[in-house]
């Protein structure tokens, strides 16, 4: 294993340092980057989504309480215990509130500051697996062009704490391989994941289990690595006790039981259209990501590829055993889908100029971005000419032409067999989401 990976530098050699300057440059490029997508027009909405405004009032009444007094440990809204969201969400934003007023941009910062976060940390987890620089800045910049990351990492909700102890914990734990000190890293990175969401948080453990029996079995006999892991899951399974404890068994129905009820009528009635909402919002990245769980089947002696097949099948299976709102849905799915993208992107790159790309890649782009070159255009010909028009939708008008105009250039690159197209498209998807967040429809609900 490269030992030049993230910051693990023991060598004062010129040839190391150099190495080092262009990994911090990387790690502080992708953070401005992704700190401006995550933070740009951040205020400019009201608490559209009846979810941020329930988790700001209970953030709200968590700050009543004094940090000494332990009240904050049990969430509560309208005074009355609140069990459908562990404490550590509204904990981050009750301290926000600390720092300046309640506020729509104290509500929403926290989960975009560590959404942020995770950009570079997933840059990190692509060190470590690919340990080349390449396909771990193109799974980074695919993250970050994902329209579910940016715009539930924007929102007042706990997506982007998740996906920050979510990529966490799998980068602490692929530390953990050569210096067993980060296994308590993972401990309490997955205690981070279960006092914000505690599904996630334990689909997140079965697949780390999984991963460790699979790739890594000495870990599993290793009595330093559980006592790590097992001293960083304290504060969870301490917390999870308590409460349940304290309050019994309707703890476990209000946290687990009902939203699972709640979210199976929903999707029941109307499954189709759930899977379709997912696959459209996980568009362009998931024709990639493809290719990419098919270069993954092929090379299961690696590690790589065994982390991105068990990542993305355990959390599939969060969809299909716990289903909820499509795009909240893909979430969890979006690091091992921006993993696999990366290694595709990265074969088409260094392979032979000869050879030809899937010409599927080419129909699909350029059959969206003929769809949405008709959406711009029923825009422009049924709204008025007139200075707010050119100030609102005006701004969603070019915004898709923008994104039509990317992919149908990719498009054309894919048949040129160019591998320029990586860098238009990825550019191109950056500057399409910049835009929309400059609009006053990107927090609508979904």
């Amino acid at each position: 294993m490269d030992n030049l990976t993230f910051f693990s530098y023991s060598s004062q050699t010129p040839s190391r340092q150099g190495e080092r300057w262009r990994e911090l440059f990387f790690l502080g490029g992708l953070f401005l980057a992704a700190f401006l997508l995550f933070t740009f027009n951040l205020g400019n909405l009201p608490l559209l989504n009846p979810e941020e405004t329930i988790i700001a009032k209970i953030a709200q009444e968590i700050g009543q309480y004094p940090l000494l007094s332990g009240g904050w440990l049990f969430p509560t809204l309208g005074g009355e215990p609140y069990h459908q969201y562990p404490f550590l969400g509204p904990f981050l934003i009750s301290l926000a509130y600390l720092c300046d007023q309640m506020t729509e941009w104290t509500t929403r910062f926290p989960g975009a500051f560590l959404g942020a976060i995770s950009v570079p940390l997933l840059y990190g987890v692509g060190r470590e697996i690919f340990v080349k620089r390449l396909p771990a800045l193109l799974s980074a910049l695919i993250y970050l062009t994902l329209f579910p990351v940016i715009h539930q990492g924007r929102l007042g909700m706990m997506d982007g704490v998740i996906l920050f102890w979510e990529i966490l914990t799998v980068f602490c734990l692929l530390r953990s391989r050569r210096n067993l000190r980060w296994s308590l890293g993972v401990g309490l990175s997955l205690s981070g994941l279960l006092l914000t969401q505690g599904t996630i948080g334990g689909l997140l453990g079965l697949t780390i289990f999984l991963f460790l029996a699979w790739d890594i079995p000495r870990l599993l006999s290793s009595r330093y690595f559980w006592a790590g892991m097992s001293l960083g899951l304290l504060p969870a399974m301490s917390w999870y006790g308590v409460q349940w404890a304290y309050y019994g068994q309707s703890f476990g129905q209000e946290m687990f039981l009902k939203p699972l009820q709640n979210n199976w009528k929903m999707f029941s009635t109307d499954g189709l259209f759930y899977i379709m909402e997912m696959v459209k919002y996980s568009l362009p990245w998931l024709i990639f990501a493809f290719y990419g769980w098919q270069l993954a089947r092929k090379s299961l002696m690696w590690g790589w590829a065994k982390l991105i097949i068990l990542w993305g099948i355990v959390y599939l299976l969060n969809f299909l055993l716990i289903p909820g709102s499509p795009i909240r849905c893909l979430i969890p799915l979006c690091p091992p889908l921006a993993l696999a993208g990366g290694i595709a992107l990265t074969e088409v790159y260094n392979g032979p100029s000869s050879r030809s790309y899937p010409q599927s890649w080419a129909i699909i782009l350029l059959a969206l971005s003929g769809l949405i070159t008709l959406v711009c255009l029923t825009i422009l010909l049924n709204f008025p000419f007139d200075w707010s028009y050119l100030h609102d939708q005006g701004l969603v008008s070019l915004n898709l032409a923008a994104v039509a105009l990317t992919f149908g250039t990719t498009a054309m690159l894919i048949w040129q067999r160019n591998a320029q197209f990586i860098a238009v498209l990825i550019w191109g998807m950056y500057v399409s989401l910049l835009l929309f967040m400059s609009s006053s429809h990107w927090g609508w609900s979904v």
